[in-house]
């Protein structure tokens, strides 16, 4: 079964926020190492990303995201 993009990025989010005890997450790799590790192009995870800031499931800078959704909310957008 393929995941998307959003499923990829939501799933790694989710086990750093675990790993880190926060929802304000910091990236200890680069986006385009982030990209590479979900196996995705970097240009696609940044549009995802944007697309899940615009929705306010997220929050971003150049090295964190901030988690805004909970599993109650609708992800699959």
């Amino acid at each position: 079964m393929n995941r998307t993009i959003r499923e990829c990025i939501i799933s790694y989010l989710d086990y750093e926020s675990k790993r880190q005890e926060t929802k304000t997450i910091r990236l200890e790799i680069s986006k385009k190492a982030l990209a590479e590790r979900i196996g995705v192009q970097r240009t696609s995870l940044s549009r995802e990303l944007a697309k899940m800031r615009d929705e306010r499931l997220i929050e971003f800078d150049s090295d964190k995201i901030k988690i805004l959704y909970t599993h109650d909310t609708e992800l699959m957008s």
